[in-house]
């Protein structure tokens, strides 16, 4: 064999290329009988046997690949020496590298003498020395890692890394444990472990503890939650995580998840023993028991069918603040559910679904809860069902669409009006373009409505029940003309529009109880709707003209400008809306609405005018700069319409939030929302903010007022960390 290598030696002069096979620098390899193949500069006998790469070398065998300055092989030890800026690929996905290396002759098991490797997500590793055994597992000895970039002159620290005197990697358990382990922060130790296990980040989803919530509040006292993961199965997962808080009994947190082949389920529930709380976060009264049930689920039955359902419990609705007074939030999760409560309302529902590209059909069944206090939950509804069917017909070519409409929904409850309704419409609506661009939209719309209304508040011995049917009908047309004009800087396109409604009139709108067209906020969507009753109860009679004026502009790379301004009158018919709506008057109030975008400066405004004074009846605003160093977002909400004061009160609200960069990683932060009637801040937050690669942590200190007395104002202290591959403390999670 030295003659071999010889002979390829002077061949080549210097930059020899050599296959060895197993009988050689493979021999007996425990791994692999692959031939290896082996690249040099210089190639050269060593005394008593063995051989000596030089310059440039590079070993391949069975996918791995090892190269360094230098080789030594000695086959009576089945020992390969690296020296030398060592590089070792597909060993792992990342590569490795080291000052020396020993190996078996396979390249599969050995000592590493400075190893450093890449991991997933940008994460890096090194130690004083690595030992891999053949079956794979790695001990690493004065090991760190950090997914933090390292200083090339190695004297700065990184943001983050986690140190240890071992560390181990068991391949078979697919598991990493660590001796004497410290967790240091901008070179500080902060943590300390005598052991320490996790996952392998490899490795398929395992059980174990994960980031704690930490954080400081003036009505909880300090809070430390702590979750652990149980890895039921592949497709399923617990997270029980009990919290300790200073003022109060502790809480037991949960979250359950299942994927099936079909669909998900999705749990969140928390219990504890504890009494009232007052707005001082003073306890009074006995000891209870007192949990919450969020959840929900989606399955597909079919290609075109699906079925879901969602859960929002509390233990007891006189309890109405047990929610905010833990910081849970109130919201469902979007489980795709079709029913979305209203604010401080939980909702509890099953549907049935069936969506095609012509026809959408559900089946709904619902109960309510609420959160608010002095609310009987006996008054809300439980639907039992709600069915609906939508289907849309292609007419003619020219004649566009004809969509059938059928509802049916029952409403009962234990105190309050009972009710039924079923409903069929058929409506049609085409465009046709005329010559010069002129857009003329007609449409059309019947309907037919059944009621059952029952225990009506009545007195003087009149029935409590009543049913009556009714039939309705509306024709108009649309007609819009844009004109475009093309400039040198700037493009604009002006359009005019007008509608006009006919329909009849409603026989039956004094037996009616209104139940799903409770509210209306007349905006530019809305103003050229046919129907603008959000459901079937409330019905638009009369002759009514619509008309507005857009306006559009284009330049520059994505400057861009949009206005509207339009209203409408009721030529004939009494008014069907609130006096809160913008409709309740003949002459509707003004729409106006405007848009800007302009590179870090974006705008976007949408108001109601009185018809008469041209008072502000409702304003949102919103304004945004966004630079590199700078980002500021400005809101607006004024709903103080005259007509509404009476009813619940102006309302006003100032939100501005702003970040500003004061370094390259830290910021300054800050979140405020304004009752400008109640002349208050309803929340505010303040702090800093320090972002790298790695790494991102907040400090906010944080007050929240939200007008409710029984549940009074708090402040807060949250941390915020997020380190990358590791995890996050965040007290929102």
């Amino acid at each position: 064999m030295a003659s071999q290598f010889r002979r390829f030696a002077a061949a080549l002069m210097g930059s020899s290329a050599l296959v060895l096979t197993g009988a050689a620098l493979a021999q007996d390899a425990p791994s692999s009988n692959a031939p290896v193949y082996l690249e040099a500069d210089h190639l050269e006998d060593l005394n008593g046997g063995g051989y000596l790469a030089t310059g440039n070398v590079r070993v391949r065998q069975d996918g791995r690949t090892l190269m360094a300055d230098e080789l030594e092989y000695h086959p009576e030890r089945d020992r390969v020496i690296a020296r030398g800026h060592v590089v070792i690929t597909g060993q792992t996905p990342y590569p490795q590298y080291a000052d020396e290396v020993e190996l078996d002759s396979a390249l599969a098991s050995g000592v590493a003498l400075g190893f450093a490797s890449l991991l997933e997500n940008n994460g890096r590793l090194a130690a004083a020395a690595a030992i891999r055994d053949a079956d794979q597992s790695l001990t690493l000895r004065q090991a760190y890692y950090t997914a933090c970039e390292l200083c090339e002159d190695g004297e700065g620290e990184p943001t983050w890394r986690l140190r240890a005197r071992e560390v181990r990697q068991d391949a078979e358990e697919q598991m990493i444990y660590y001796r004497d382990a410290r967790f240091e922060f901008m070179g500080v130790p902060v943590l300390y472990a005598p052991v320490f296990s996790h996952a392998d980040p490899s490795s398929e989803r395992r059980s174990g503890f994960l980031f704690p919530k930490v954080g400081v509040s003036s009505r909880l006292g300090f809070v430390f939650q702590q979750p652990y993961l149980w890895s039921i199965s592949p497709s399923q997962d617990l997270v029980i995580a009990p919290r300790y808080m200073g003022n109060f009994n502790p809480l037991l947190y949960g979250e359950y998840r299942k994927r099936f082949w079909s669909g998900f389920v999705d749990f969140e529930a928390s219990v504890t023993h504890e009494t009232d709380i007052d707005s001082d976060g003073e306890r009074f009264g006995e000891e209870a028991w007192r949990w919450h049930v969020f959840g929900g689920g989606r399955f597909r039955i079919a290609e075109d069918w699906r079925w879901g359902f969602g859960i929002q419990r509390i233990h007891d609705s006189e309890d109405d603040l047990y929610l905010r007074r833990y910081d849970f939030s109130e919201t469902l999760k979007d489980y795709g559910q079709p029913i979305e409560a209203l604010s401080r309302q939980l909702v509890s529902q099953l549907y049935l679904e069936n969506r095609t590209e012509t026809r959408y059909a559900s089946v709904i069944a619902a109960g309510y809860q609420s959160v608010r206090a002095n609310v009987n939950d006996d008054t809300l509804p439980v639907i039992a069902p709600q069915m609906s069917v939508r289907q849309v017909f292609t007419a003619p070519e020219g004649w566009g669409r004809v969509n059938l409409d059928a509802n049916a929904t029952v409403l009962t409850r234990s105190d309050g009006v009972d009710y039924t309704r079923a409903s069929t419409a058929l409506d049609w609506r085409t465009r046709w373009i005329a010559p010069g661009g002129l857009v003329v939209e007609p449409f059309a719309l019947g309907r037919v409505d059944y009621y059952e209304l029952g225990d009506l508040p009545v007195a003087g011995g009149a029935p409590d029940s009543d049913s009556f049917s009714r039939q309705l009908g509306l024709v108009g047309t649309e007609v819009s003309w844009p004109f475009y004009r093309g400039g040198e800087t700037v493009d604009t396109i002006i359009e005019p529009v007008v509608s006009l409604v006919a329909a009849t009139d409603d026989p039956e709108s004094n037996r009616l109880v209104n139940e799903d067209s409770l509210t209306l906020d007349l905006d530019e969507s809305l103003l050229f709707q046919p129907v603008r009753a959000s459901g079937y109860d409330l019905w638009e009679e009369g002759v009514r003209a619509n008309y507005g004026l857009r306006a559009t502009a284009f330049w520059g790379d994505g400057g861009f400008a949009r206005a509207f301004v339009g209203r409408s009158e009721r030529l004939d018919g009494d008014a069907v809306f609130s006096a809160t709506s913008g409709l309740f008057e003949e002459q509707s109030d003004y729409v106006v609405t405007g848009e800007i975008d302009w590179g870090a400066f974006a705008l976007e405004i949408a108001t109601r005018l009185d018809t008469e004074d041209f008072d502000v009846n409702t304003l949102q605003f919103d304004a945004s700069f966004d630079t590199e160093r700078l980002s500021v977002t400005l809101g607006y909400l004024d709903s103080s319409d005259d007509a509404a004061v009476s009813r619940r009160g102006p309302q006003r609200e100032l939100r501005f939030n702003a970040s500003l960069q004061l370094t390259s990683s830290w910021s300054l932060l800050t979140n405020n929302v304004l009752d400008l009637d109640a002349e208050t801040t309803r929340r505010s937050q303040i702090g800093f903010m320090y972002e790298d690669e790695c790494s991102q942590f907040e400090i906010l200190y944080q007050r929240e007022d939200t007008g409710i007395a029984a549940l009074g104002p708090s402040e807060s202290i949250q941390f915020r960390i997020t380190l990358l591959t590791l995890g996050s403390v965040d007290p929102d999670s």
